[in-house]
Order: structure tokens, then C-alpha cells, then sequence
């Protein structure tokens, strides 16, 4: 998720992001208003953490689990459009399941109401102290506003980004919009890609709904195939990543200019400058990668997210990249078709709207750099041309882009095939335009009738394999996923096989209807069953072809009585049939009011807080820490301010986490000396 022209640098932002990005296209952060709470009220919005064009971050308690998360909500204007919700809430399931180290975790999602009675979709990620690697180099920029990391720091920083995407790449997900804002740093320096799927949510939106050809994303970090407006897969993310890279060890961005056509025209048409003309200590050998990760055909970058990180630390260790030979510059593009690009249908967020916010986490804290903050272009097909065409300036109407511009039909053919004549209207994003005997994209069939699916599949040239699929929220007779997904390769004639709903469960309304969930190859992600009551989850468990196993009471303040206040597993993917073991909340301690209050707040909870014992009696100390479940050592000291018995100070402090049954030191007053 890549800002403007110079990547959102006119930010603001605060340290101590959740979850989310620095939220590109930010122009002001609102208060936390129309709506002030979410899942049912289980998620209390306290403070703004930013907001992008496409939806604004908050930091929020989480009531039920007593912690503090990231909370994003989608703009009103994107969330009437009930296709555009599901596909959020189905990558915001898929984000979910990741769970990787370098990857900002997804806890929850879902719709709630605002005043007015609108939908409002969100998120809900883990807050994460820290900042953005944007907010890193700007704090490192010298006298000249060379923003450079050492290359250490800068490999192994962008390493970490790679053994996150090469995750998500073997779960199916695409980043689309890798840039150094929405890469954050921890803390204890631990790296967190942010917005996994939100750029993807809205490119198959714009891909499967409009076929419009938009493009998304920031155009400094945009691979050429995504300029282009044709589909983005894997090695789209590892271009971004290269751009990164260049700018982590140089301090600029390989392709920079004064107009973000500019800009797009460099990366389809010029070849990328290698880091060592800026900077000469670096090494040949990470002009090499880099070159190769910026290479205009993708069949000649690295294979994989986790090869290019391999390769970033033999560099680190001294060792030289695997394979480098002499692939640093590749072949210049052929002719292709010119496009108009008219200034109407160009729209860039203005300068400054680029991010905001803490500096936290994956997709909340900073509020998101949204892939919608980047650019938009709608592209127009003309008649091929026989030989390159320069750029050509025309103020403010339109921008001429020949030989490599926009919607040429292939990257790197010779001859363009002819495009089939059924490809207009919805079925404009089903041509290929490939040539001929070479691998290409899928198209998006995902949210199609089965009539739509084969007449697209039929444009594209493709055989279509229609399945069956249980336990989806989808619209009954619409395809719900396919296989190879529209990011993969197919060659010409291939099978893609579909899924498409068989309708939902009529249980699955109200509380129960996050409770459906989809079959892939025998396997179900367990739905969240906390806060249920014991009933719904057993209800709720079985709707997704689950079993429960009651584990018996749990003494949780935070979860009211008879509602399930742990499970496990939580929010994985498991065989269908399998169980699920729920905890049930027996309500707080009842030794716990009047001084005692609060005692209990975290006696249960998988990482306890220390209670406030200062100002207790030694009675009342000994019995709030009984209550805690922790361990108290007891000192005397005589003071003259504090009545003897009375504790004057706690080790750890009040609030500081501590490990389930640990020890409290207290000091406990014994009069004046």
C-alpha cells in the first residue's frame, strides 16, 4: 500500500502504531467519530492513529481480552458496495490465518452500524509499538536529505520483509503496494509488513467489478506489469521490494520525477540505475541483485520472496549471490500498442495526503497506507503502432505513452495477438492480450455466475472446472475462489478449476455469521468462538463442521458468565471434524470489590498484569495478590509519611506484565523510624 510522487514524504506521524500502515493519502486525522465502538461494542475506539482514502485507523481497547488493538474502518463510500465488503471480509479471513513473525496479525473483522445506520466494516489488528521504516530514514536523513541506512541494517531489514512476503506468497496473498511505509520496525527491531490484502482487496475489485483497467498503487515502488495494468503476482511484490532496497542503501528511489507519469514511464521504459553509482562502497554483488529484482520482465526475477532474501544474506555473510553472472541489465522492451492517458482519468492523491500515524503495525497504526492513497489510472487501448514513440507533454489533457506505455497487450512479446471482440464491458479484464504459446494470468473470476465464468473463461482461451463449495457467506450460484488464482501463471488452453456456492447456512445470521466458513481441500479455519454464549459456540462449531469439547470453568471478569472465554486452537486452519476446546467464563472473583476491586482483572489472562498493591494494608495486599494468582515478597521499611502496615511500594509496578504466577515485591511501611 505507495503514496504520490514522493511516496507520502510530506507526512505526519506519532510513534506507537497498531497494526496498520502510515496512512498514505492522509490530509488530517479525525477525532474518533461517527462511531465510537465495534463488534458489538466489544472493541472501544479511544484515539485516532491516522486515515487514508480508503479507511481510517484507531487505537481501541479490546473489552473481552483486555488488551489494547489497532482498529480500521472502512470509508463509508467504499462500504456500500456490498461486493466490495465481501471481498474485504474474505482477505481480511485469508490475512488472518498468516501468522508470521514479519507480518502485522489480523485478530478480527467484521460490520457493525454507525449512527446513522450505515455499515461499517473493520478490521481489527495488533497494536504494535514502534515506527515505519519511512519515519526511519527520514530520522537518518544528513545535511543533503540523503535518507541511507548502513547495508547491514538495510539487508537484513530487507530480508525480514522478504520472509514475510514469501509467506503470504505460499498462502496465496499479494502484497501489491511494498514500500518503506508500510514496513515498520518495532521496539525490540523486530520488522512488520502492514496491509497485507487491502491492496489486493481492491485490485480484484477493480479488476472482477469495474474492468475498468485500473491501476493501484504508489508509483515509485509500482513493477511495470502493474503500470501497465496488467495482473500483479508474486514478483510484482519483489520489484517493490528492489525499489526499496535501492532506496534503503542510496537514500532515493530508483525512478523519481516531476509527474507521476513520469514516473510510470521510467519503470515500463528506462533501465534501473545500479546503487553503486550513488554510493561506490557498495558491492557489485548487490548491484547485481538489485538489478535483478528490477528487471522489466518478471520471468527473469527471482524466482521467490525467500531466493532473493537467501541471496541479500550471502551478501551480509560476504558470500557472492547465487547465480549473479551477468543478468544486470535486462532487454529492452518491444513496440507495443501507445495508450492515451487523459488528464480526467488520472487520479493522484494530493501532495501531503500520503500517511500518517504511529508508527506501529501492519495495517492500523499509522492508519493504513492505503493502496487507494497511491494512483489510479484508467487506460485506453489504440491502434498498434509500428515503432517507439517518444513521451509526449501536452498540458493537462493527455499524455501520449508509446513503445512500453500503458495497456499494451503483452510486456515482452513480439507480436501482439488480436483482442477477442467479446472483451468489453464486464469481460474486458478476461483477454489475456498475450502472445500467443506463452504463459499468462488468469483472469479474476471470483464473485461470477457460472454463465459469466465460462464465457470469460472462453475469451481467455481457458477450460473452466466448475466444483461445488460448502460453508461460504457467498451469494448462492457465485464463484467463491479458483485455482490457479488470478496472481499465478496458466499457459494458453490450460484448466482453471472454480468453486462456486452452493448457498450458506440458514443458522449462520446475527452473532452465528462469521460461524460459515469455506472447505479448502478438506481443511476449515475455526471460527472465533469467544464471547459466545456455550450454546451459540457449540451452534456455531458445528456450522463450520467443527466439534467442541467443554474444558470446564475459567474465572474471567472480562467475559461475562456461561460465555466462552478462551479456546483453542483459535483462528487456524484445521481438518474438518476436528475439535475445538472452550473455556468458560465463571465470571470474576467474588472476593473481588470495595479495595479489593480489580484484584482479579488479570489473574487468568495468558499474560498477567501486576495489580495495584500501594496504599494497601499488608492484609489487603496479600489477599489482592491470593486473588491475582501471583506471589508476594514482603520487605519492611520504616517511613515516616505512611502508617505502618501500609504498603508504600510495589516491584514490578502496577499494570507491568508479568509471567502467570510470578512474584510481587512490596514494601511495607513499619512507622516512623
Amino acid at each position: 500500500m505507495c503514496s504520490t510522487a514522493d511516496d507520502g514524504r510530506h507526512r505526519t506521524g506519532t510513534p506507537g502504531r497498531a497494526g496498520a500502515t502510515d496512512v498514505e493519502g492522509t490530509t488530517k486525522v479525525h477525532a474518533a467519530g461517527p462511531i465510537r465502538s465495534v463488534g458489538n461494542g466489544r472493541y472501544v475506539l479511544r484515539s485516532p492513529l491516522g486515515e487514508g482514502g480508503m479507511a481510517s485507523v484507531y487505537r481501541a481497547d479490546d473489552l473481552v481480552l483486555g488488551r489494547t488493538v489497532a482498529v480500521k474502518t472502512l470509508h463509508a463510500d467504499l462500504a456500500r458496495d456490498p461486493s466490495f465488503r465481501e471481498r474485504f471480509r474474505r482477505e481480511a479471513r485469508a490475512v488472518a490465518a498468516l501468522g508470521h513473525t514479519n507480518i502485522v496479525a489480523v485478530h478480527d473483522s467484521g460490520e457493525d452500524t454507525d449512527d446513522d445506520g450505515d455499515v461499517v466494516p473493520y478490521i481489527v489488528m495488533e497494536y504494535v509499538r514502534g515506527g515505519s521504516v519511512r519515519q526511519l530514514l527520514r530520522a537518518r536523513a544528513d545535511g543533503t536529505g540523503r535518507e541511507a541506512l548502513p547495508l547491514d541494517r538495510a539487508l537484513a531489514l530487507t530480508a525480514a520483509v522478504l520472509d514475510a512476503l514469501d509467506h503470504s506468497h505460499r498462502n496465496g496473498l499479494i502484497h501489491r503496494d511494498i514500500k518503506p511505509a508500510n514496513v515498520m520496525v518495532t521496539e525490540d527491531g523486530t520488522v512488520k509488513v502492514m496491509d497485507f490484502g487491502i491492496a489486493r482487496a481492491l485490485q480484484s475489485d477493480a479488476t472482477a467489478m469495474t474492468r475498468t483497467g485500473t491501476v493501484l498503487g504508489t508509483p515509485q515502488y509500482l513493477s511495470p506489469e502493474q503500470a501497465l495494468g496488467r495482473p500483479a503476482d508474486a514478483r510484482s511484490d519483489l520489484y517493490s521490494v528492489g525499489c526499496m532496497l535501492y532506496e534503503l542503501v542510496t537514500g532515493s528511489v530508483p525512478f523519481d520525477g516531476e509527474s507521476t507519469m513520469s514516473v510510470l514511464y521510467q519503470h515500463v521504459q528506462q533501465p534501473a540505475p545500479t546503487p553503486s553509482t550513488t554510493r561506490p562502497e557498495l558491492p557489485p554483488a548487490l548491484d547485481a541483485v538489485v538489478a535483478r529484482a528490477l528487471h522489466k520482465d518478471p520471468q527473469q526475477r527471482h524466482r521467490s520472496a525467500g531466493e532473493m532474501a537467501a541471496e541479500l544474506r550471502r551478501i551480509a555473510t560476504g558470500e557472492p549471490p547465487a547465480g549473479e553472472g551477468d543478468r544486470r541489465c535486462g532487454p529492452e522492451l518491444p513496440p507495443h500498442h501507445a495508450v492515451t492517458v487523459t488528464a480526467e482519468t488520472v487520479a493522484v492523491a494530493p501532495p501531503g495526503a500520503g500517511e500518517s500515524g504511529p508508527a506501529g503495525a501492519g495495517a492500523a497504526d499509522a492508519g493504513a497506507a492505503d493502496a487507494d492513497a497511491g494512483v489510479r489510472v484508467r487506460v485506453r487501448r489504440n491502434a498498434p503502432r509500428r515503432g517507439p514513440l517518444p513521451l509526449v507533454a501536452i498540458p493537462a489533457v493527455a499524455v501520449l505513452l508509446a513503445a512500453g506505455a500503458f495497456g499494451v497487450p503483452h510486456l515482452f512479446g513480439s507480436a501482439p495477438r488480436t483482442p477477442d471482440p467479446r472483451a468489453t464491458g464486464a469481460y474486458a479484464g478476461c483477454d489475456p492480450a498475450s502472445v500467443p504459446g506463452s504463459e499468462h494470468n488468469p483472469p479474476s473470476f471470483t464473485g461470477m455466475s457460472p454463465a459469466e465464468a465460462r464465457t470469460c473463461a472462453g475469451i481467455a482461451g481457458l477450460t473452466l472446472d466448475q466444483k461445488e463449495a460448502r460453508g461460504t457467506r457467498q451469494d448462492k450460484d457465485t464463484v467463491t475462489r479458483q485455482e490457479p488464482e488470478a496472481s499465478r501463471t496458466v499457459r494458453p488452453g490450460g484448466t482453471v478449476t472454480v468453486w462456486v456456492s452452493t448457498g450458506g447456512d440458514p443458522r449462520a445470521t446475527g452473532d452465528l455469521e462469521k460461524c460459515e466458513v469455506e472447505e479448502r481441500h478438506g481443511k476449515v479455519s475455526v471460527p472465533w468462538l469467544q464471547g459466545l454464549s456455550a450454546a451459540d459456540a457449540r451452534v456455531c462449531a458445528d456450522i463450520a463442521r467443527l466439534a467442541v469439547e467443554d474444558a470446564g470453568p475459567l474465572q474471567d471478569p472480562l467475559t461475562p458468565a456461561g460465555r466462552i472465554a478462551r479456546q483453542e486452537p483459535r483462528s487456524q486452519d484445521v481438518s474438518t471434524g476436528s475439535t475445538v476446546k472452550v473455556w468458560t467464563s465463571s465470571g470474576g472473583d467474588p472476593r473481588a470489590v470495595g479495595p479489593l476491586g480489580g484484584c482479579d482483572l488479570y489473574a487468568t489472562a495468558e499474560q498477567p498484569e501486576a495489580p495495584f498493591l500501594q496504599l494497601k494494608s499488608t492484609a489487603d495486599a496479600r489477599l489482592c495478590a491470593e486473588i491475582a494468582r501471583v506471589r508476594l515478597e514482603e520487605h519492611t521499611v520504616p517511613d515516616a509519611l505512611w502508617p505502618a502496615g501500609q504498603v508504600v511500594r510495589q516491584e514490578p509496578a502496577s499494570g507491568t506484565r508479568i509471567t502467570p504466577g510470578g512474584t510481587i515485591e512490596v514494601w511495607i511501611s513499619s512507622g516512623s523510624p
